[in-house]
């Protein structure tokens, strides 16, 4: 079947654990990759989300600020609801076309953050989730220049910890040092690519 996906909470190393992946030779199409492309002037999801939400969205330059963006869909559930009712079909559609390009060239996984949250978890063969404790997420998002209220949003706006370990296959535990992770990333890569 070729279908492995990582997921995992927000700041907990998704994109760490895709890029180690892709290093031992795996092919990886990173869901937020697409989704910034698509909300490019030139992606199929910019008209939509700017008469959507409208022209403040914007910046000087045209392009959707998605950090203010941010700011409006995790203040308001309804809004959050309405910016993924129009990128996930979009987002999907881009890698199911990616997966089965890509497959014929190689072992490929998909980075999809939100995967249980979308229902999608049965494409998959093996499903590889990427945890760390909440001090961990915190510390990392205040890293990234989130204040603890915007950090917070963030987090209650995916599912639990707990329960996206408990609904994984494998679990690769983030909290370490990259010594560790990189341990981990070796375990999972073995681990697929016995499934082959």
């Amino acid at each position: 079947m070729n279908r492995f996906a990582i997921t995992g909470g927000i700041a907990c190393g998704k994109s760490t654990v895709g890029a180690g992946m892709e290093r031992l030779g795996w092919q990886v199409i990173d869901t937020d990759v697409l989704a910034r492309r698509l909300l490019e002037p030139e992606g199929a999801a910019y008209e939509k989300v700017v008469d959507s939400f409208g022209q403040s969205i914007l910046n000087e330059s045209g392009l959707i600020d998605r950090s203010l963006l941010g700011e409006i869909v995790f203040n308001d559930p309804a809004k959050r609801s309405l910016l993924n009712s129009i990128l996930h079909p979009l987002i999907r559609a881009e890698w199911q076309s990616s997966h089965s390009l890509f497959i014929q060239h190689g072992p490929t996984l998909i980075v999809i953050p939100l995967l249980f949250e979308t229902g999608i978890e049965t494409w998959f063969q093996s499903v590889a989730c990427v945890g760390c404790s909440l001090e961990r997420q915190r510390e990392r998002l205040a890293g990234r220049g989130l204040k603890n209220r915007q950090a917070e949003q963030r987090i209650a706006a995916q599912w639990p910890m707990e329960e996206k370990l408990k609904r994984s296959h494998l679990v690769l535990w983030n909290d370490g040092s990259m010594e560790l992770l990189e341990q981990q990333i070796r375990l999972l890569d073995s681990r697929w690519k016995r499934n082959l």
